[in-house]
């Protein structure tokens, strides 16, 4: 071949498989591949796939047959939690070269290159393993950049397979979260994101006295990083030290908490589910609607402006008319700035699908689409909440329409303002005086 082979990814899901698909793009362009988009012509196709839901497993099925039709002689890899899911239904479909689970991805790119070679089928040898130091450069097509410091979870929830597809919880020791944090900092990045499955179980699996606040702190401490934002964290590990660093996100308080005056984000993602105790019971979740009432108004009550986010999972088994307007009705009270809505999906092998009470699917869809309205109405009133403050905001690209710039504010709002040419490039970090709400995004002018 005399021009560079080229290897196409897709990913579907959580940020950790964008992390990890990073890391699979570097491996290909390190053996000499070129990166290209899905829809172009290309040697390899690579799926990072996802099994959440149905669709998200039908989406992968879709994209790995357009990618056979599209080059019948390239090579068709899945990998992601479907692929270590349902490796048997993947093979089935008769157009995937490779189907390799999750603990298999550092080792992608020599077998693509290997194939390339003998244009034939192969098996990933079981031996190699991932290098847990094996870190990201860049993220090219993104101002923020992702760092996975944990994956796998114990929690075991009824309708999840995550314990299945990515095992138990497991965490990056410090040094190296710190040093992926550091490199992708100067490398540009004006944000970084601490991503994993089950973030706030940081630190439990490690020799070494760590947990997610003590890494926040020390992350917030380097002297390249500008902006730290956390993914989703369960109810019970949001601690009072963490709500005091996320407060002291737009000022500090304590001298403990200094190093994350400026830094940390004032945006939280906490998963509620549900606000029933009959439902989250039935869920496996260890908590009650009470407790999640009382921590979402503790962290409102001490910075209003916090962006908090919750995931709600619609139609699960047994879940009766009074039991989701229960939950309509807590989640409308709580001071909420989104929701992240899930229609139940039944996923084989879990302990929500043996369960009795479905819901009829028509009903699914028709409270899905209820929790989504109370989400634009919330997301709604949080934007009219920020009129007359300032925020800071990462530029990401220009408005099409409007010719106006476009960022990402500390708590998570969609900031939309006039500002220089020179600003046009993409991770500037600039302070916004907001102005103007329209629906779930807010217009504002640029401080010097």
């Amino acid at each position: 071949m005399d021009e560079a082979p080229r290897a196409a990814i897709k990913t579907f899901g959580c940020k950790l498989n964008q992390y990890e698909s990073e890391q699979i793009r570097e491996d290909f362009e390190a053996l000499g591949f070129r990166a290209v988009g899905f829809e172009e012509p290309a040697e390899v196709y690579l799926i990072n796939s996802c099994t959440v839901t149905h669709r998200t497993d039908r989406d992968t099925r879709r994209l790995a047959r357009q990618a056979r039709l599209r080059a019948p002689e390239a090579m068709v890899i899945v990998t992601g939690c479907y692929a270590e899911m349902q490796a048997e239904a993947v093979d089935r479909l008769g157009v995937v070269d490779l189907v390799a689970p999750n603990d298999r991805k550092a080792e992608l790119a020599q077998a693509a290159m290997d194939w390339l070679a003998q244009r034939g089928r192969l098996c990933v040898p079981s031996e190699a393993m991932r290098d847990p130091g094996r870190l990201v450069s860049r993220f090219p097509e993104n101002t923020r950049a992702f760092v996975k410091v944990q994956t796998g979870c114990d929690a075991n929830c009824a309708y999840c397979t995550i314990t299945q597809a990515r095992g138990p919880s497991r965490s990056v020791p410090p040094e190296i979260a710190l040093r992926q944090t550091d490199l992708l900092a100067q490398a540009g990045h004006p944000e970084v994101v601490f991503v994993g499955i089950h973030l706030g179980a940081y630190g439990r699996d490690l020799p070494e006295a760590a947990d997610l606040d003590e890494l926040v702190r020390r992350a917030c401490a380097l002297p390249s990083l500008q902006r730290l934002r956390l993914s989703s964290i369960e109810p019970r590990e949001v601690s009072s030290d963490l709500v005091a660093m996320v407060r002291a996100g737009g000022r500090a308080l304590e001298p403990r908490h200094a190093p994350c005056a400026g830094k940390l984000c004032r945006h939280l993602h906490i998963p509620l589910q549900s606000g029933c105790d009959a439902t989250l019971a039935r869920m496996g979740r260890p908590y009650t609607a009470a407790f999640y009432r009382e921590l979402i108004e503790r962290i409102h009550a001490c910075e209003p402006l916090v962006g908090i986010g919750a995931d709600v999972l619609v139609g699960f088994p047994g879940e009766t008319e009074e039991e989701f307007a229960e939950t309509f009705a807590f989640v409308r009270a709580l001071p909420l700035s989104y929701l992240h809505v899930f229609t139940y999906s039944e996923r084989p092998g879990t302990r929500a699908a043996q369960m009795p009470d479905p819901v009829n699917p028509e009903v699914r869809k028709q409270r899905t689409h209820l929790l989504r309205e109370l989400s634009r109405e919330k997301a709604e009133a949080f934007a009219a909440s920020a009129v007359g403050e300032t925020l800071e905001v990462v530029v990401e690209t220009p408005d099409d329409e409007s010719g106006l710039l476009s960022g990402i504010a500390d708590n998570y709002l969609r900031v939309h303002f006039e500002g220089p040419g020179d600003l046009r490039e993409r991770g500037k970090l600039v302070r916004v005086a907001i102005t103007e709400a329209r629906g779930a995004e807010v217009l504002g002018t640029l401080l010097q």
